[in-house]
């Protein structure tokens, strides 16, 4: 998680002794609030989220990434401590949980519905009596149908049948119930309640998918790209391949803040 701040929000504190926030910043052609979009997108989807020239960080030396890698660290925790985190993180669970749990229906409600749409049938069929020709002998055999129809939703309202829709509407209940819980419990553990808990879960994420990278693992070309030559290396995480590409002293860094910011939670 702390590896995606280094290439999204280098845009405040100074690296090194000189360099400013602004220059930083002009360099990268990024904003602060560019910035801060980039680390809430990486906290929400778990993955790297890039903004900015990212060839300004690779072509500085060890010391001034690890001078980044400090900057762009200490904004990406303030920011996920503000306030403003807080708040939009609270709006996108409410936005992306699971659906509500739908109003249980019962019989009563079922048979109704059914009956009085049944009747909106009927009263369109008559009007649509008076534009058609029809004998009063046809007319006559529908309303002996409409009448069936209706001594059938009587029987259902206090039959056998009642009972079995009753059954019926208990399962579909319980599934519901059920289907709604497992989705609220993937959710909460996909995105805590509380914010701080999904900080420690992208941080311990961050930390285990980068505790083995192979600084000395050789690249080779294909298709004009660079890709390791070791297949096992080139399935690793994203965040593995960007401390790879970052060099030991940054990675180190970053996995030592985000040891410090674990340990603080």
């Amino acid at each position: 998680m702390i590896r995606r701040a280094l290439l999204t929000t280098i845009t405040v504190g100074a690296v090194g002794a000189t360099l400013t926030a602004q220059a930083i910043t002009a360099q990268l052609g990024i904003t602060e609030g560019r910035a801060k979009e980039a680390v809430f997108d990486s906290f929400m989807a778990g993955a790297v989220s890039l903004a900015g020239k990212a060839e300004v960080f690779t072509a500085a030396s060890p010391q001034v990434r690890v001078a980044m890698v400090g900057a762009a660290t200490t904004l990406a925790r303030a920011f996920v401590e503000s306030d403003e985190f807080k708040r939009r993180y609270a709006d996108h669970r409410e936005a992306n949980g699971p659906d509500p749990l739908p109003d249980e229906q019962t019989a009563d409600q079922v048979l109704s519905k059914q009956r009085a749409g049944f009747e909106q049938q009927v009263e369109a069929l008559r009007k649509q009596f008076v534009d058609d020709a029809i004998t009063p002998e046809q007319k006559a055999t529908l309303e002996e149908g409409f009448e069936a129809m209706r001594a059938r939703f009587t029987e259902m309202e206090k039959g056998p049948q009642r009972t079995e829709m009753e059954g019926m509407l208990k399962i579909q209940r319980s599934q519901q119930v059920n289907a709604h819980a497992a989705a609220a419990k993937q959710f909460d553990a996909l995105y805590p309640a509380d914010p701080r808990a999904l900080v420690a879960l992208r941080l311990r994420r961050f930390l285990e998918a980068t505790r083995d990278v192979d600084f000395t693992a050789k690249l080779v070309e294909q298709n004009k790209k660079q890709k390791f030559a070791d297949s096992a290396l080139e399935a690793k995480p994203s965040e593995w391949k960007l401390c790879f590409r970052a060099g030991k002293p940054a990675t180190d860094a970053a996995r030592e803040f985000a040891r410090k910011w674990l340990a603080d939670l």
